[in-house]
């Protein structure tokens, strides 16, 4: 990991040992279905922190002040386009409870901005050590952060693509009041939903490794190398799989067409925020319903005749059938989804994965 460069920016430099070389992503016999090497190579970096001698030495930018964002928007984030998004929250460990987003991740294919626009009162130093106040200038700084990425988030003309990008933008509407437009929808549709992860790797054949020390760690502390560089790849991943999907399909997924569909039917965050509620109390309700059947021994105690046996066990079969019933009614009235599972059901399969972001013990990347 390396220090601090000019505005804000860190530049994640470790030398490569001289005994390793970074194998070249151009020798793949499955090409085309790849994205360039040069894109595969700057989502090397942003995963390992490696950087290659004159390479990359501003492809992620730690954004902790309301200057750094607006240099980083100005340089590489222009109308009309399409960014990567994604954001990191403080795990909660109580029931009920949960945290205001921590870190707003936007990525081009060529840069990564991690924007920290919240940092909490107090944090832990490590995982157990001692719980010490955060600095003034740290939290001030957050803020500052936060405010300057309200007009970007806006822009309907700049297209945030991800994975679970409603729910991401529900939280900071919530929180912090921000309206978070152009959402980009990747996961596919429910029945065939997949993670950010897995939809990288079959789109690109780049398998992102998510350790689960870093998903569960502290977002509202200051943060370290590798919680900046892990942040950079989750919202770098979004912005390659939707460039993938745009060389697959341009009618669907071309910029001009998934904005002339986000602007017939996206819904607002406060409508988002009030679907949420609505399945949140019709889960509860039917979660109800089913406890006091429970209580009755259902299906187990209507009668000892098989008749009573399959009567009790219709009516269980009915209220999955009622649930999932009103889960559907509860789905978006106006459907912006893509055609993400028919596309890549029709894309030529990748032979090769490369696995990036592990780190053997001498902390060099291995790939498969």
């Amino acid at each position: 990991p390396g220090g601090r460069g000019l505005s804000g920016e860190r530049a994640l430099s470790s030398s490569v040992p001289r005994s390793r070389s970074i194998p070249s992503f151009a020798s793949s016999s499955s090409s085309s279905a790849r994205v360039s090497p040069q894109d595969m190579l700057l989502l090397l970096l942003a995963t390992s922190g490696l950087l290659l001698p004159g390479i990359g030495e501003k492809v992620v930018t730690h954004a902790t002040s309301a200057a750094d964002v607006r240099s980083w928007v100005e340089e590489h984030c222009s109308a009309p386009g399409v960014v990567g998004f994604d954001t990191e929250t403080r795990p909660s460990h109580r029931k009920g409870r949960s945290n205001p987003p921590a870190v707003i991740q936007l990525s081009t294919m060529h840069a990564c901005l991690v924007a920290q626009v919240y940092v909490a009162p107090r944090h832990r130093l490590g995982r157990r050590g001692a719980w010490v106040e955060s600095a003034r200038e740290a939290r001030e700084g957050a803020d500052g952060v936060r405010h300057a990425l309200t007009a970007t988030l806006e822009d309907r003309s700049i297209l945030k693509a991800g994975v679970g990008v409603d729910n991401d933008a529900i939280d900071l509407w919530q929180f912090w009041g921000l309206e978070v437009n152009g959402r980009v929808e990747l996961a596919g549709v429910a029945e065939r939903s997949r993670s950010l992860a897995r939809l990288l790797a079959t789109t690109t054949g780049v398998e992102l490794s998510k350790p689960k020390a870093l998903q569960a760690s502290d977002w509202a502390a200051p943060l370290g190398e590798r919680q900046v560089a892990y942040a950079a790849a989750d919202a770098w991943a979004g912005r390659a799989i939707y460039e993938r999907l745009s060389s697959l399909d341009a009618s669907s997924f071309g910029l001009d067409a998934v904005a002339a569909l986000l602007d017939a039917g996206e819904q607002s965050c406060c409508e988002l925020y009030a679907m949420r509620r609505a399945r949140q109390a019709a889960r509860a309700a039917l979660a109800d319903v089913a406890a006091q059947l429970g209580e009755e021994g259902l299906p187990h105690r209507l009668g000892s005749g098989e008749e009573s046996h399959a009567s009790a066990k219709r009516v269980i079969t009915a209220l999955s059938g009622h649930a999932r019933t009103v889960a559907r009614s509860l789905a978006d009235s106006k459907d912006t989804r893509l055609p993400v599972d028919s596309v890549l059901d029709a894309a030529p399969e990748i032979d090769e994965v490369s696995t990036l972001g592990r780190e053997d013990r001498s902390g060099v990347v291995q790939r498969k």
